[in-house]
């Protein structure tokens, strides 16, 4: 029986070129090991900077990253994807073409008996009400038809402007209180779930409460941090930079 993995906040795309070009090395590195040792993979969100699906069109930086996950896909791997504030719009491609299965919120069921739910977090933080509200904006689906009508030359800087701007304001608001996300999680353990998954704040946490577990995943800016389950433990663990 293989390992389930938890990732989250990776923000492919996000440095400059020079840092950026080591980051993916690590991050690339990182996914062929668990090539020998995953069952399945979640990916909670933001993996790219910014992830929007034209029709015919992917952005040419990500295709190493793309390709690895299509290696992962070929060797039998589970893969899923929730999405993050940074994640504009998945379509089809991930499934189509990685065998990745692609959620519209979040992520609810069980891994070797236990009840999980995993979900990215944005918009939980009280004080996040600015984001609840753009949020809404940035995925309406009239909106997400007009941006499609852009040039990928025009459309990408502009949503990574629009990426750009959502860090900065949740930089500013300082989510570093993790009262809301615990309460978030606890009424998740009333409701019968043993493990609650997240990301979005980028600093690796948990708490334990009378058998059940709330992680949050961190991110790979900083922390180059995930979760892993083995059927028995939840963990975060940390990648050899």
């Amino acid at each position: 029986m293989g390992l389930t993995y938890f990732i989250s906040d990776v923000h492919l795309g996000e440095l400059p070129p020079e840092k950026e070009a080591q980051r993916v090395a690590l991050f690339i590195d990182f996914l062929q090991q668990l090539e020998n040792s995953a069952e399945r993979i979640f990916f909670v969100g933001d993996l790219f900077d910014f992830w929007f699906e034209y029709k015919y069109v992917i952005p040419k930086k990500h295709f190493q990253t793309l390709r690895q996950l299509s290696r992962l896909h070929d060797r039998g791997i589970e893969m899923h994807y929730l999405p993050g504030n940074h994640d504009f719009w998945l379509g089809t491609f991930f499934y189509r073409e990685l065998g990745i299965a692609t959620y519209l919120d979040d992520w609810q069921g069980k891994i070797d008996g236990k009840k999980f739910y995993l979900f990215h977090g944005d918009g939980i933080a009280k004080k996040d009400v600015g984001y609840r509200m753009l949020r809404k904006f940035l995925r309406y689906p009239f909106n997400l038809r007009l941006f499609r009508w852009l040039h990928p030359d025009l459309g990408i800087p502009f949503a990574r402007f629009v990426s750009g701007s959502s860090r900065q304001y949740t930089n500013q608001i300082k989510l570093n209180d993790h009262n809301d996300y615990i309460e978030f999680a606890k009424n998740k353990f009333e409701q019968g779930f043993d493990y609650v998954l997240m990301g979005h704040r980028h600093r690796p946490f948990e708490y334990e409460q009378q058998g059940c577990k709330y992680i949050n995943l961190g991110d790979w800016l900083e922390n180059f941090s995930y979760g892993v389950f083995d059927g028995k433990e939840l963990r975060i663990e940390y990648a050899s930079k």
